[in-house]
């Protein structure tokens, strides 16, 4: 039996998990496929640019709400470097596509059906946005939308785009 719990310890403790991202962690790609060039997405080819990469899903009020802002904001600020990145978690992808043909927006979309984007980033609410730096570093995360949430996004993304 001692041996049983020391080679269960052992296994729990040097298993290789996936590493949550954090404030000022590097951002890593994932396997979420980026619709338009079906891609997998790969942040490392937004270094120089502010990204907001947001997870949402269509069953969420709050996402729903946010992406007429957050499209407004990406075309605003697009020229400055700025671009968001929507990363979809439905398990049905169909269910995203119809939802994107009703409410379309400019910037670029990632499905991933599977869930290990949001496992990756340890996303805790829908949506879940990461504010990420010209050199790739999660400098902020937010958790859900409200309308009063709209200045504090925009200033921590100015603040961000005056950064060289």
């Amino acid at each position: 039996m001692r041996c049983f719990l020391l080679l269960f310890y052992l296994l729990v403790i040097h298993s290789t998990a996936v590493k949550a991202m954090e404030i000022n962690s590097k951002v890593v790609s994932c396997s979420a496929v980026i619709e338009t060039e079906q891609t997998n997405m790969d942040l490392q080819k937004f270094r120089g640019k502010v990204v907001y990469l947001d997870f949402w899903a269509t069953w969420c009020p709050p996402c729903k709400k946010s992406m007429p802002f957050l499209n407004a904001l990406r075309n605003e600020l697009h020229d400055q470097g700025f671009e968001v990145i929507a990363v979809n978690v439905d398990e049905d992808s169909d269910d995203a596509r119809q939802f994107l043909q009703q409410y379309p927006v400019d910037y670029l979309v990632a499905m991933d059906p599977t869930g290990q984007c949001p496992q990756q980033y340890d996303v805790k609410a829908m949506p879940s946005a990461y504010f990420i730096d010209r050199k790739g570093i999660i400098r902020h995360i937010h958790l859900g939308f409200r309308e009063r949430d709209k200045q504090q996004i925009r200033s921590l993304i100015l603040d961000l785009l005056a950064e060289k």
